[in-house]
């Protein structure tokens, strides 16, 4: 199934389930990701883990897997001395240990329940320059590149995941317009569709949410439908409570089918580089049905939600 049809039947029946935080999934099983590299750093120290991770969250009824690429990037294999072809086949490996998971996982419910299971689509994350800076800057939006800089960043990996045979992408937790346009360009040319996932803005009004660069939803809006590549927009690690004001602006503004992953609630601190509480009720108490009546067909979570929230949210959602 692609991703297209996978999007057709989200109209008519429940959304579509995505995975959660990797990351969070990883620490979980005793993983120290206090490294450059963040999450993309077990794509070459420890694909099996990566495996039992990808595998627990389409276990946990993830129709989309997201790679381990969000972090692997140029500028982040050079810092800590990767080489250019090494640092493509690290890109490559995130694509095929999601694909094995994902088939293993078909492979063992067709044993069990006789009819052949649909494997998983596998989205290649592509995440913003600031996530390389290790500063928390792909939430607050505080750099600014050329749009040929933000090309030549964005393109090696981009690059990898086509050629490894990713599904689709996932262009995710972007803060900054002029970004997002450089990327969707090159999302453009490889034949893929994509989806496209912004931040918000910290302390942002919840009636008129905006960017971290400051751009509007309706600009992101626009910038989206120039695309022939982007399927979904929507907003990803964002406070849940943010969910439901930036899919009232982004209705308004786009016909595409929204996409929502928030993450737990809690609150990313930049400084510290920590998450501390932010006191929002659980996955639980999600206000999916008003998410999806807004045209999420989509749904998923990032940073601290685990496969065991992704069960529940998928119980929610066929509720």
């Amino acid at each position: 199934m692609t991703f297209t049809q996978m999007l057709t039947l989200a109209e008519a029946a429940a959304p579509i389930v995505i995975d959660g935080g990797l990351g969070s999934a990883a620490e979980d099983r005793g993983i120290d990701l206090d490294h450059a590299l963040w999450s993309a750093e077990l794509i070459r120290r420890d694909p099996d883990t990566l495996l039992e991770v990808h595998t627990a969250f389409v276990a946990a009824g993830a129709r989309i897997l997201t790679t381990a690429s969000y972090q692997a990037t140029p500028r982040g294999f050079a810092d800590v001395g990767i080489s250019h072809d090494e640092g493509h086949k690290i890109i490559a490996d995130s694509v095929g240990i999601a694909r094995c998971a994902g088939n293993a996982h078909a492979r063992s419910e067709a044993a069990g329940a006789g009819p052949a299971a649909t494997p998983p689509l596998i989205a290649g994350s592509v995440g913003p320059y600031g996530a390389a800076l290790g500063d928390g800057a792909e939430y607050t939006g505080d750099y600014r590149l050329t749009s040929a800089d933000y090309t030549a960043f964005h393109r090696p990996r981009i690059d990898a995941l086509t050629e490894a045979g990713a599904d689709l992408l996932a262009i995710e937790t972007q803060p900054r317009l002029d970004e997002i346009a450089a990327i969707i360009n090159l999302a453009d040319a490889t034949g893929l569709p994509s989806w496209v996932t912004v931040t918000l803005q910290t302390g942002t009004d919840t009636t008129s949410p905006t960017l971290p660069d400051g751009s509007t939803l309706a600009e992101f809006a626009e910038a989206a439908a120039a695309s022939a590549s982007v399927q979904a927009i929507g907003v990803n690690c964002v406070r849940p409570s943010l969910v439901t004001p930036a899919l009232v602006e982004l209705s308004g503004h786009t016909d595409l089918p929204l996409i929502a992953y928030p993450n737990s609630g809690e609150i990313y601190d930049a400084t510290t580089l920590t998450w501390r509480d932010g006191a929002e009720a659980g996955i639980a108490s999600w206000p999916v049905a008003e998410w999806i009546s807004l045209g999420a067909r989509i749904i998923g979570g990032c940073c601290r939600v685990r496969p065991d929230d992704i069960a529940k949210l998928g119980g929610l959602l066929r509720r």
